[in-house]
């Protein structure tokens, strides 16, 4: 019997070893695969046969029965994985908030055009500085005019290439709420996956891996919560998922995140929780994943600057901005911002350079006319807030092609006096350019454009700076992972001689036993038989 028992103790042994020896197989096989977490062979006392008191105290004698693998564990951190899903969700939104900043950039033109906008109004400025000194000159009013419509070709270039900006933002507004609704029903799937197979008892570490690569990757998009729950069966986990406080998977249930307009105005499209494929009116009452983006704090201390989506949404906005809104109706938002703030600077120099043409008289004695018209209002028509065709804004200004003629020039009604070489409005118009406005910040219209450009270098150097070390916290917290969690082949080649030698030495026991086995029954016996 003892031999017997024994014989359990080798097998066990074996067993034990040979489940080490596949683990760290698998820790090999995987170790170059992204997301793979490396893991460990956990063994226990398999039971003890008791055996009597001890004489000594009230120990008990007893004999073990042998080794069991308890289970294999994955060697991973859940701070760790919380740290580094918190950082990754934070970098990506400044990815995309700096990539835009860097885009509209380029559109602007101040890095690298070799006509950009500051030219432009630098040439319109000095040409009005010619004409205050003759006001007559044929040359210098064409000049002038042609200046004009350079200013307004460039500026409405600008404004339309931020639209389209808008336009290609909105489009990755799209493919990132795909692409965050397919993952979690990835999670969803995985979830169920996970149940099944643990509902022997037994652990899906690979099935978690998936799912922990898959939670990895939506965190860049969102800024998640992960609760980890016990499912039903009693062995097994699964993940729920909430964002901004609301749940989008609960009970393996996703809540499916769908779109719907901003307002009636533009074509620009929101996050809403819904089941709907097809994007909904501006008037659907669906919940909003942001409620209040264009106003919640999302300074350089917030916690709130998190997810890819949320910087495409605040670098898009929700709007176009102009000159009739004030900073709480952009808000957040970066192009609106900027869209205000050039519009504002336009609507600045058309009303100034109007009211100089229509104040005098022309060079044939005749009223002046405007420079800038309104695409869809008569001429006179009263600015009106409330209706966008009466708004001098850049998409709803032209120059007037009176002034286009081949004698335009004489229509420019620049004259007080009626004396052609009289320059008093002239002068004026030169000393207002000049002079600070409220309305441009407490800047001119000489240095106002100067301000934009920079206030918003500024702003997109703040999000590099930001994304930098968001970049090296991101680093910093994968290596933390790897550190604990990834495969190191030198440690696995050493556990491997070690399950061998284990192996080996039960082995070693097994033949020890078959052989005193073989002997008790095949080699004694009675003498002569």
């Amino acid at each position: 019997m003892a031999s017997m028992s024994t014989l359990s103790v080798a097998v066990s042994g074996l067993r034990a070893a040979q489940m080490g020896l596949s683990v760290t197989g698998h820790n090999v096989s995987n170790s170059s695969s992204p997301g793979y977490v490396r893991q460990q062979a956990i063994q226990q006392d398999f039971s003890y046969i008791d055996k009597g008191n001890s004489a000594i105290g009230s120990l008990k004698l007893q004999a073990g029965l042998g080794t069991n693998i308890a289970h294999v564990r994955q060697i991973r951190n859940k701070f760790y994985d919380i740290t580094y899903r918190e950082e990754n969700s934070s970098g990506n939104y400044y990815a995309r908030k700096y990539t835009a900043g860097d885009e509209v950039n380029i559109i602007i033109g101040e890095l690298n055009s070799e006509y950009k906008a500051q030219d432009v109004l630098t040439d319109l400025w000095n040409n009005i500085n010619e004409l205050s000194k003759d006001p007559s000159a044929i040359e210098t009013r064409t000049s002038f005019i042609q200046s004009c419509v350079s200013l307004v070709n460039k500026m409405q270039n600008i404004n339309d290439s931020l639209y389209n900006y808008q336009m290609n933002l909105n489009g990755q507004v799209v493919k990132e709420v795909d692409s965050i609704n397919n993952l979690v029903k990835q999670v969803a799937e995985l979830n169920q996956k996970i149940q099944d197979a643990e509902a022997d008892g037994s652990r899906a570490n690979d099935l978690r891996d998936a799912r922990n690569n898959v939670l990895d990757e939506l965190s860049g998009y969102l800024d998640i919560e992960i609760k980890e729950v016990a499912c039903p069966n009693g062995v097994s986990t699964r993940v729920d998922i909430l964002v901004e406080g609301k749940e989008l998977l609960v009970d393996n249930l996703p809540n499916t995140i769908g779109l719907k307009y901003c307002n009636g105005d533009y074509p620009f499209v929101e996050p809403v929780f819904t089941s709907s494929k097809e994007i909904l009116p501006a008037s659907d009452n669906s919940t909003r994943l942001f409620p209040n983006l264009s106003t919640e704090n999302l300074g350089t201390n917030s916690s709130s600057t998190k997810g890819s989506l949320k910087g495409l949404l605040v670098a898009r906005g929700d709007t176009i901005g102009n000159y009739t809104m004030g900073q709480d109706q952009v808000g957040n938002y970066l192009i609106p911002e900027l869209q205000r703030k050039m519009d504002t600077l336009m609507h600045k120099i058309v009303t100034l350079l109007n009211d100089s043409s229509t104040k005098g008289l022309g060079l044939d004695g005749q009223a002046g006319v405007p420079i800038f018209i309104r695409k869809n209002a008569p001429q006179g028509t009263q600015e009106d807030p409330n209706n966008y065709d009466t708004l001098f804004t850049l998409n709803n200004i032209e120059i007037n092609p009176d002034l286009l003629d081949t004698r335009g020039y004489n229509m420019l009604g620049f004259s007080a006096t009626g004396d052609v070489h009289d320059n008093t409005i002239i002068l004026e118009l030169s000393k207002a350019w000049k002079t600070q406005d409220n309305a441009l910040e407490g800047e001119s219209i000489d240095t106002y454009y100067k301000k934009i450009i920079t206030d918003f270098g500024i702003k997109v150097q703040e999000d590099r700076e930001k994304l930098e070390g968001k970049s090296n916290t991101i680093d910093l917290a994968q290596n933390q992972r790897l550190a604990l969690s990834g495969v190191s082949l030198d440690e696995e080649l050493s556990n491997m001689l070690k399950f061998q030698h284990a192996y080996n030495s039960a082995a070693k026991i097994v033949n020890v036993i078959d052989s005193m086995m073989d002997k008790i029954i095949n080699g004694t016996g009675r003498v002569g038989i």
